[in-house]
């Protein structure tokens, strides 16, 4: 409890300084209970499925970490890590990760749909 207690209090000194991005505050009892570390637990379970079922080639690992991110309520280890994956600083509110993460979906579809074009381009016989 007492982890849990020092743990809650640095983050909300943490909120305070404005060293991390929060939407809001993060709930005591939450510190308390069980649910943070069980949310933690969940986090850490879905990032390595996320990490072992794409090959960074694909938007699947972006999906996953989008559907991660829209899960959060309250985070702020999670938060933490995923600016450090991501390379974010902590300015990136969980809003501005997800934002992020679709606007890097969107460039690696078109990229993806650009290879494609020029691919059937090139299939195209020249008829000079």
């Amino acid at each position: 409890v007492a982890f849990r207690l020092a743990s809650w209090r640095d983050q909300r000194a943490a909120q305070g300084d404005l060293k991390i991005a929060m939407d809001n505050d993060s709930n005591f009892m939450t510190f308390i209970s069980n649910k943070a570390i069980a949310n933690r637990k969940k986090f850490a379970k879905q990032l390595r499925d996320a990490v072992t079922a794409t090959d960074f080639e694909s938007l699947i690992f972006l999906q996953s970490l989008h559907a991660l991110v829209a899960s959060m309520h309250s985070p702020c280890l999670r938060l933490e890590l995923l600016q450090y994956i991501l390379g974010l600083d902590n300015r990136y509110s969980v809003a501005h990760v997800a934002r992020s993460i679709e606007l890097a979906a969107t460039c690696m579809s078109i990229s993806a749909q650009e290879q494609e074009s020029l691919g059937m381009l090139e299939d195209v016989p020249n008829e000079s």
